[in-house]
């Protein structure tokens, strides 16, 4: 289990969270630029000091600040760190740059069972120059595995990949997690890819921890307003049920074509854009003052009547209100 209380003080503000990830367990940290997601990670490796607080790895106390006052070192941490920059030593051949943490007698058979694994074994000769950028960070994956790391974290280590490479080192990372039974926390910007890698999504904004649940619940029940901003929903209508000032929030991919006033609020308009997204299309339609965006199977006209399936509602205050029935407009 890894376990993270702290307080750390940014020129900006104070970091404040408390998180907890289980041994096999994937979380991402998810949130807008500067929200202190790399601070949490670099916290938890040892890098930056916190002001208050207790970093817990395997029942092992890396980092505590009341007495008595307790700071492992990060190379003593057992904690794998992998950054955009994988980091390799460029006179080092990629077996040499895997075994670096692996002790002064590495276990040359596990290093090729690894490097098979990672789809790096025909590479063990080769020095970093002849690599391509999903190679190296598979190199540097490999590197913090043969450490025996006792937790992974990954900030934001596929930025500038191809699609394909991305699912493909996701998934290896998925697999490797759950043989290993080791926490794993990812930073990341892209919703998508954080539904891809994590059981659990904690989103952050500036320093304080919004929600933490599931990736489907957050994203189809944000604790508010401004969670459900962060994940997606492009669009907020009024909901009188909920009293003055309450609003229902749109998310672009909850929205089906048609009057279907079972499933969700049914919602009429003109269509003020358009566009090709994918293999359908996407869509602006005005509702009264308001704009929603909806992704569609096909172009709609000038005008359009939706439904949003089983939308959360929020109050004057931005706090998520009991489930709606019936929603209808």
């Amino acid at each position: 289990m890894l376990e993270a209380d702290v307080e750390v003080d940014r020129r900006e503000f104070t970091l404040a969270v408390t998180l907890r990830v289980a041994p096999g367990e994937r979380l991402a940290l998810f949130g807008p630029s500067g929200a202190g997601k790399t601070t949490v990670l670099e916290t938890i490796a040892g890098l930056v000091p916190p002001r208050r607080g207790q970093v817990v790895l395997g029942g092992r106390v890396l980092t505590q600040t009341s007495a008595p006052r307790r700071a492992v070192p990060p190379w003593q941490r057992r904690v794998g760190l992998l950054r955009q920059d994988p980091a390799l030593f460029p006179h080092l051949t990629v077996r040499q740059n895997l075994e670096y943490g692996a002790g002064p007698h590495p276990d040359r058979a596990a290093t090729e069972r690894l490097a098979g694994g990672l789809g790096i074994g025909g590479l063990l000769a080769a020095r970093p120059a002849r690599l391509s950028g999903g190679q190296a960070h598979r190199v540097a994956l490999g590197r913090l595995l043969l450490a025996r790391c006792e937790a992974l974290l990954l900030d934001e280590p596929y930025t500038g990949m191809d699609s394909g490479l991305r699912r493909a080192l996701t998934a290896l990372v998925r697999s490797l997690a759950a043989d290993r039974d080791i926490p794993v926390v990812l930073v990341a910007h892209e919703l998508a890819e954080a539904q891809a890698f994590a059981d659990r999504l904690a989103v952050l904004e500036v320093g304080r921890l919004l929600q933490d649940g599931t990736a489907d619940a957050v994203v189809r029940r944000p604790a508010s307003r401004r969670v459900a901003e962060l994940v997606g929903y492009l669009g907020f209508v009024p909901y009188p049920a909920g009293g003055e000032g309450a609003v229902a929030g749109v998310h672009p991919e909850r929205v089906v074509p048609g009057d279907h006033a079972g499933r969700g609020l049914v919602l009429s308009g003109q269509v003020r854009a358009r566009h090709p997204a994918g293999a359908g299309w996407e869509a602006g339609l005005a509702v009264g003052p308001d704009v929603i965006w909806c992704r569609l199977p096909e172009a709609p006209g000038a005008q359009a009547t939706v439904t949003v399936l089983d939308p959360p509602c929020f109050g004057a205050d931005g706090r998520l209100l009991p489930r709606a029935t019936g929603v209808s407009a």
